[in-house]
This record gives structure tokens, C-alpha cells and sequence, in this order.
């Protein structure tokens, strides 16, 4: 007994010497909370990954426009294709912001209770499901277009439907409508490595659907004529693909059939 209050004592004294302060109760709840923010953050952050990776992937014309996928397949195989369109920067962040995320649940009061694989698997679930709901909404297609057009090592870390419509020695062009002239027959396009072009749109084929305005996004074959100058084939919409309507073909108008005209007897012959 005399023990333990020796060893009390010097315990107390030991305190008092390091001026030793108890840590206020709100210190405990603010680090739990700034730890579910964090894991908030994350699965939020990772799940604009998730959406812009899935924007960009289903972009691509050879997911759904058969129109063109024999200009793309001429130059590499399908499979090849696919691999170089996977958006393995944005599965890289998802993955990265996922890894913050199950550190930050961990970190809670009760989050060393629950398998990681469980974490990991639900803060993923968290993300695709939030990530569907803002591409309802365009905000991987806001993501990637602002990265794509402003970001310049953005684009060296994608292979994006936008760097196929940027070749115009093999007839693609892509970009955003800059001027129009209806009556001139003209148009005035910023690709995506912001050069601007004259195109000629006379006798062009425009895909059913396609409105033309400022602002507007456009794919257009044809060739170049000059120095950025460009005489246009086929132009249409730049539509994402899981949004795209059927295309409405015109309806056909059935040509009136008009009765043949009765012959006059020639009186005047007498």
C-alpha cells in the first residue's frame, strides 16, 4: 500500500515537473470529425474521377458511331483501340483518392472495426453511384472538356475522341463552332490545339440532327485546302454517347401524281 502511494506520488510529481496539461475533450472530436471529412472529401473527389473517367471513355466514337469506326480501325486494331482509350490517369486518381478515403475512415472512432477490402469496396460503390448521378448532369464532360482545352499536359495523359479529330492530313477536324455564315456557306472552327480554321461548308452532307451555332462542338471530315483552311464532307454534332437520341430520318413526302392533260382536237388543220 505504501507502495503504491510512493509510486503515486512520484507519478504526480512527475506531472507537475513536465508541466504536463490534460488534452480538452473538443481536441478528440475535432480529429474525428476532420477524419470523416476527409474520407467525405475523398469518396466525393474520387467519384469526379470516376465520372470524368467514364465521359471519356464512352466518348469515343467506336463505342456507339459505326459511321466512323473503319477510319479509326485502318490505323490499329479494335482491341488496341480500346486500350489506348482507357483513362488510366483518372483510374489512377480514383484509386488514389479511394486509398485517402479508407485512411480517413479508418482513422474514426469505430473504423478499425471493419475490414479494409469492406472499406475499400464500399467507398468505390459510394463513388460510381455518385459519379452516374453527376454525368446526368455533364460534369465529367465540364471536367474533361475545361482540362482538355486549358490543361496542356492534360493532354499528353489521355487519348481522348478529341485527339482523333484533330488530325486533318487524314480529313478528321474537330472543335468549336467560333463564327457561322449560313449564306456564305461558312464556318469558323478552333480545334483542339486552339488553331482556327476556315471550313467551306458548300454541298457539305450534315448528319440529320445537327443544329449549327456558336459555341456548338462539331466533327467534320473533308480536306485540307490550304493553309488552315479546310473543305468539308460530312459534319455532325459532338454528342456524347450514352446521351445520343436516334437519329430521326426526314420523312419521305409522297410526290403528287398529276393527271395527263386531255388532248385538244386540232380544228384549225381544216
Amino acid at each position: 500500500m505504501i507502495m503504491l502511494k510512493d509510486r503515486s506520488k512520484s507519478i504526480i510529481e512527475e506531472i507537475e515537473k513536465r508541466n504536463v496539461v490534460p488534452i480538452p475533450r473538443w481536441h478528440f472530436v475535432l480529429q474525428r470529425f476532420g477524419f470523416w471529412l476527409l474520407a467525405a472529401i475523398s469518396v466525393l473527389t474520387g467519384s469526379f474521377a470516376m465520372a470524368t473517367a467514364i465521359y471519356v471513355f464512352i466518348d469515343n466514337d467506336f463505342i456507339e458511331d459505326h459511321e466512323y469506326i473503319n477510319l479509326f480501325l485502318a490505323e490499329r486494331p479494335l482491341i488496341a483501340e480500346i486500350i489506348a482509350s482507357i483513362p488510366y490517369i483518372w483510374l489512377a486518381a480514383l484509386a488514389m483518392f479511394t486509398l485517402v478515403a479508407y485512411f480517413g475512415f479508418r482513422h474514426t472512432k469505430k473504423g478499425y472495426q471493419y475490414a479494409t477490402t469492406k472499406v475499400i469496396a464500399t467507398a468505390l460503390l459510394a463513388s460510381l453511384l455518385l459519379s452516374v448521378g453527376f454525368n446526368t448532369i455533364d460534369v465529367g464532360k465540364y471536367i474533361h472538356r475545361y482540362l482538355i482545352e486549358n490543361v496542356h499536359v492534360y493532354n499528353k495523359l489521355v487519348y481522348a475522341n478529341e485527339h482523333r479529330w484533330t488530325h486533318t492530313e487524314k480529313g478528321l477536324l474537330g472543335g468549336k463552332v467560333m463564327q457561322y455564315q449560313k449564306d456564305k456557306h461558312f464556318l469558323l472552327i478552333r480545334d483542339f490545339n486552339k488553331i482556327i480554321w476556315q471550313v467551306d461548308i458548300t454541298n457539305t452532307v450534315i448528319r440529320p440532327g445537327t443544329r449549327i451555332f456558336l459555341g456548338k462542338y462539331v466533327k467534320i471530315t473533308g480536306v485540307v485546302t490550304g493553309k488552315q483552311t479546310f473543305k468539308a464532307l460530312t459534319m455532325q454534332g459532338w454528342s456524347k454517347r450514352y446521351h445520343k437520341r436516334p437519329v430521326q430520318k426526314p420523312a419521305t413526302v409522297p410526290v403528287p401524281t398529276i393527271a395527263p392533260v386531255p388532248t385538244v382536237p386540232d380544228t384549225l388543220a381544216h
